[in-house]
C-alpha cells in the first residue's frame, strides 16, 4: 500500500502480516540497506480480505513509534476482524497534523465505516481528533484510549532502551551504557530475523518518538460527537498505585459530547500497550459496542 510520508527513513509499502512474519520482502532504503517494510506507516497486522470483513482496528503507535505490539491483539479479537498498525512519521508536527495524515491512510484502507480506533498516549490524542473528524463526516466510529489523559504531563520520549523493553525482549544487551547498535542487534536476533534494524534507526526512532511526545504540549482536544472509552493505568510509572485513577474520566468530560467509559487496570501506563494486557484490552474493544 502506498503511503505519502516516509517513516523515519524507511520503505513505505508492506504486506507483512503476523501470521507470515517473512511475507514483507525486505526493499532497498535511501542508504542503499535492505530494510524491513514492517516499519512503515500502516502496518497490515491482519489485513481486509473477503473473509476478514469486520470493522476495521487501526491502532495508533504515539510516542512508541512503531506498532509491533499489537500484533498479539490477532490471537484475542474476532478473526472478521481486520488489524492495522498506525506508526509515527518524522512529518507531522502537531496532533492534527498526524490525524489528518493517518485519516488518509485510513480512508484509503477502508473508504467507509464503521471504525474502530485504538491509541495508546500521544496516539490516543490523534485517535480522538481522527475520530472527531470521522464523525464530523457522518461516519461510525468506536474509539478506545490507553494512557491518555489531557490534563497529564507531556509524555516521555522512548529511549532505545525503553523501545527495546516494550518489545518484551528479555536480553543483557539493555544494560546501562549499551551501544545502539548492541541493542538493535539484541532486538534483531530476538525477533529471529523478522526486521532488520541497526543503531542508526534506533537513533532515528529516538528522534521521532521525542516529535511524538511532544506534540501533547499545549493540545487542546476538539469536541468529539459520541461516546468515548478510556483504560486508564492504576498504578503510576514507578509502580505505586495511583491516588485518583478516575480523574482521567472527568479530565476528558469537557471534551465529550456523549458517555464516557472508563476502565481502570492494574498496569502502569507503559503496561497498558504491553503483550501481557492485550487480552484484557481485546476484551474491553468486545464489550465496547458504542459507535
Amino acid at each position: 500500500m502506498s503511503t505519502r510520508d516516509e517513516p523515519v527513513g524507511m520503505p513505505s509499502t508492506c504486506r507483512w502480516t503476523a501470521d507470515r512474519p517473512d511475507s514483507c520482502p525486505a526493499e532497498s532504503a535511501v542508504d542503499e540497506r535492505a530494510e524491513s517494510a514492517a516499519t512503515a506507516i500502516v502496518l497490515p497486522i491482519r489485513p481486509r480480505t473477503a473473509y476478514v470483513d469486520g470493522a476495521p482496528l487501526f491502532c495508533l503507535a504515539g510516542e512508541a513509534v512503531l506498532a509491533w505490539n499489537y500484533v498479539d491483539l490477532v490471537a484475542h479479537l474476532d478473526p472478521r476482524v481486520p488489524i492495522y498498525g498506525l506508526q509515527a512519521s518524522a512529518e507531522p508536527r502537531t496532533i492534527r497534523e498526524y490525524a489528518a495524515s493517518y485519516l488518509a491512510e485510513i480512508r484509503r484502507v477502508a473508504p467507509h465505516g464503521p471504525y474502530q480506533l485504538l491509541g495508546w498516549s500521544a496516539g490516543g490524542f490523534v485517535a480522538h481528533e481522527v475520530a472527531v473528524r470521522l464523525r464530523a463526516a457522518g461516519e461510525r466510529v468506536r474509539v478506545v484510549l490507553l494512557a491518555t489523559d489531557p490534563a497529564a504531563p507531556t509524555p516521555a520520549p522512548l529511549s532505545a532502551d525503553r523501545f527495546a523493553a516494550r518489545l518484551d525482549i528479555d536480553t543483557p544487551a539493555f544494560e546501562a551504557n549499551t551501544s545502539t547498535e548492541a541493542t538493535a542487534a539484541a532486538i534483531n536476533a530476538a525477533l529471529a530475523g523478522t526486521i532488520d534494524l541497526t543503531g542508526g534507526d534506533l537513533d532515528r526512532i529516538a528522534e521521532v518518538s521525542t516529535a511524538a511526545a511532544g506534540m501533547v504540549t499545549g493540545h487542546r482536544p476538539s469536541w468529539l460527537p459520541g461516546d468515548l472509552t478510556v483504560c486508564v493505568a492504576g498504578r503510576a510509572p514507578d509502580g505505586t498505585d495511583r491516588l485518583d485513577p478516575g480523574a482521567t474520566v472527568r479530565n476528558w468530560r469537557p471534551y465529550v459530547e456523549g458517555a464516557i467509559t472508563g476502565f481502570v487496570l492494574d498496569a502502569t501506563p507503559d503496561e497498558l500497550a504491553a503483550p501481557e494486557l492485550l487480552p484484557e484490552i481485546a476484551q474491553i474493544l468486545a464489550r465496547t459496542s458504542r459507535y
